[in-house]
């Protein structure tokens, strides 16, 4: 029997790399890390590259990996929801003209990347997460090739994070939430079985855990009948004083704030670590795109 393909997954962010090792195929999630940098590792691929080196040197995983998916934070480029009529043929052109008429800078500065939903063949509807073109182009690049680094799938964590919560929870009718708490940003997301519906943000500046209560209440109000559910991950679901009163204040008003620490529809390797899984989630959804 031919083994199952091992695939990296890397969430960056400003300062660290969120990083799962995953069997994609049979949602299997082998180890999870959470590893601070000196320096941002969106900006500076060397950073980034460095640091994966040394970790897959320290786990002695270099002949191990098949390929490589790369997760950035939204909040470091520019997203948008887009409404697509049922009368367009070319549904990227489409959303391509609408994304570079909604923001007030140059669209040929940005790469563009685009999620359908419900599905491609037949879409309503697409996240555009745009990212700037040298950054982009820098994790595309050949000298980032030669370190063995470069990534074959690139995608915004909100984008990852709701293909993590239909492969693990299932999608239906009703929305549900997830809220991805990071030091320097906040993104709480509603996702049904049609893909994102809602999203609410909140800047490094305002965050606090009833400011995240507050945009959690005002995405709920659009959803009035939705269970109050929410899975919360990042680098504040590991932080024991902020999930709790976050959690506390989330119950005195209906709402359930819980760290997202299991994965209903995958298993995890026996005997091993996995208290960072919470700060991990966006890690292990990017590998969803290597299938």
């Amino acid at each position: 029997m031919a083994a199952h393909k091992i695939c990296l997954g890397v969430e960056t962010n400003q300062n660290g790399l969120k990083i799962a090792l995953v069997e994609p195929e049979r949602k299997h999630v082998i180890k999870v890390d959470a590893v601070p940098t000196s320096g941002n590792s969106i900006n500076d691929v060397s950073i980034y590259s460095s640091v994966l080196n040394s970790w897959m040197h320290s786990n002695d995983l270099h002949s191990k990996i098949s390929s490589i998916a790369v997760a950035f934070p939204a909040c470091n480029g520019i997203m948008r929801f887009v409404s697509i009529p049922k009368e367009v043929e070319d549904t990227f052109n489409y959303v391509s003209w609408e994304f570079a008429s909604s923001i007030n800078t140059n669209a040929s500065d940005y790469k563009m990347s685009v999620a359908f939903y419900p599905s491609a063949k037949k879409p309503e509807c697409a996240v555009v997460a745009a990212m700037s073109k040298r950054v982009v182009d820098s994790f595309h690049s050949a000298e980032l090739e030669k370190s063995g680094f470069r990534p074959s799938y690139l995608m915004a964590d909100i984008c990852v994070l709701h293909n993590l919560l239909e492969c693990s929870e299932g999608l239906g009718g009703q929305p549900k939430c997830v809220l991805k708490a990071d030091e320097k940003f906040i993104s709480a997301f509603w996702s049904n079985e049609s893909g994102p519906i809602a999203i609410r943000l909140l800047p490094g500046d305002c965050i606090s855990p009833s400011a995240v209560l507050d945009i959690l209440k005002s995405g709920y109000e659009g959803f009035p009948k939705a269970k109050k559910n929410v899975k919360f991950c990042g680098e504040l679901s590991a932080r024991a004083e902020f999930a709790s009163e976050l959690a506390d204040l989330g119950a005195k008003s209906g709402i359930e704030i819980q760290p997202w620490k299991q994965l209903s529809k995958f298993s995890l390797e026996k005997n091993t670590d996995f208290s960072k899984l919470s700060q991990c989630m966006g890690a292990i959804g990017a590998t969803l795109g290597c299938i």
